[in-house]
């Protein structure tokens, strides 16, 4: 039976007090804007860009600067002083990881080992820095599987002074609103997902 994870988010919000550390794993800006005009108001915020996933390194580092201005832009017009942890980049090893899954396809297991190999590199940066939450704006996609995104945070809930926080951004037109909010700020949003596998399935798709 699936959860229901988009209820589980709104009442958490319900119980938050004061404005504890949230660690937010991000992959770009177009995905993150619209998730932080959920979240600013119930939580400080640190954005943990950490996606060895994405090829070649040069969409790495356009979808990483993307994020920095757009960030920039928020703080000066929110007075909101979000900062980013510019986490590892090791594209070739986090490849040889995926390689054995690499036919699986798009919300494949290719997919699941992926969202997992990142969220832990959350998880665990968040327990090393005291953070009180964590989550990941990957449910924001509507190609990628939530529940398994879900299920993997609750998987890595193993302390009591560090806890999950369960969400399906895509609810509630969160896709649509995202989308809409990219436009707003004239933000380049990518057509694949990240790895080399889903950029050549991407490029088959389109000959």
């Amino acid at each position: 039976m699936k959860q229901n994870y988009h209820l589980l988010f709104k009442e958490e919000l319900k119980h938050i007090q004061g404005k504890p550390k949230l660690l937010l794993h991000v992959c770009c800006g177009p995905c993150s804007g619209y998730i932080l005009t959920q979240l600013l108001d119930y939580f400080d915020i640190t954005l943990f860009y950490s996606n060895s996933n994405i090829y070649p390194p040069k969409e790495y580092n356009r979808r990483k600067n993307e994020l920095i201005e757009f960030v920039s832009v928020i703080n000066k017009e929110l007075n909101q002083n979000i900062s980013i942890i510019d986490y590892d980049y090791d594209v070739d090893q986090y490849h040889k990881k995926l390689e054995p899954l690499k036919d699986t396809g798009e919300k494949g297991l290719r997919c699941k080992l992926c969202y997992s190999l990142r969220m832990n590199d959350t998880y665990n940066y968040a327990l090393v820095h005291q953070f009180d939450y964590w989550t990941t704006s990957l449910s924001i996609s509507p190609h990628k599987n939530s529940q398994w995104i879900n299920e993997i945070g609750e998987s890595l809930n193993n302390d009591q002074h560090l806890k999950f926080l369960y969400a399906d951004f895509k609810k509630d037109s969160g896709y649509l609103k995202a989308t809409q909010l990219s436009d707003e700020y004239n933000m380049y949003r990518q057509d694949y997902c990240g790895c080399r596998f889903s950029l050549e399935e991407r490029d088959s798709r389109n000959k």
